[in-house]
């Protein structure tokens, strides 16, 4: 038998979305972390020291909704533009969404974020500081360690395997952000070279339950 034609199609599934942000959007969100930092030491944008290390993740506000409205409503229409709604509207009404949490995260030698999701529409990573270089973190230990500092996607493939899609970061990835849906599960591995903090922050945007009318892009929580 011969082959007369072959039909190449890829099955739709959802993507991600890599984003660089400017200077400016970088001063603004370096502002809100370091004026809301709990009990911290900071030469500049490096943080130096924490009193109480159970204060390594904290809030964020984003008060004058610059960050969302800027970043966050443009980067949901994107996402939408191109991959459709990655989830199941069961409502009665059609909901605008809403920035509902924000949080900024120090992590040293060692520190790492086990394979989780979260509760809502869409999640992003911003790097802010990256005091290492992932090849390094990599070939430190390699059968031990391949992954060390790296930020990781996990997620079944059609055939139901789970697969893996990873970053690995170096300062180069300072001002990134990644921007993927919620249900996604994704793990932060711990870095090894420095005692350094890495940086960065996260957050989730939801279906704003509350105002089921027409508006603007809003903060809750």
């Amino acid at each position: 038998m011969k082959m007369k034609d072959v039909d190449v199609s890829v099955l739709p599934n959802y993507g991600i979305l890599n984003i660089e942000l400017d200077d400016e959007m970088m001063d603004y969100l370096w502002d809100l972390i370091i004026k809301t930092s709990p009990k911290a030491k900071w030469d500049g944008r490096k943080l130096l020291e924490m009193e109480d290390y159970n204060d390594k993740q904290w809030s964020i506000k984003d008060e004058e909704h610059v960050f969302a409205e800027k970043v966050l409503q443009p980067a949901a229409g994107i996402y939408f533009d191109n991959f459709g709604t990655p989830f199941k509207l069961k409502s009665t009404h059609e909901h605008q969404l809403a920035f509902s949490r924000f949080w900024c995260r120090a992590a040293t030698r060692g520190d790492y974020q086990s394979l989780h999701n979260h509760q809502g529409i869409f999640t992003f990573v911003v790097w802010m500081r990256i005091p290492f270089d992932g090849k390094k973190e990599n070939a430190l230990q390699p059968g031990f360690r391949p992954e060390a500092g790296d930020f990781c996607l996990c997620y079944p493939d059609t055939c139901g395997q789970i697969q893996k899609r990873g970053w690995t970061l170096d300062s180069s990835w300072e001002g990134k952000m990644l921007f993927f849906p919620s249900d996604i599960d994704h793990i932060v591995y711990p870095h090894y070279t420095t005692d350094e903090f890495r940086i960065s922050l996260a957050g989730d945007i939801a279906l704003n339950s509350m105002e089921p009318i027409e508006g603007s892009f809003t903060n809750i929580g």
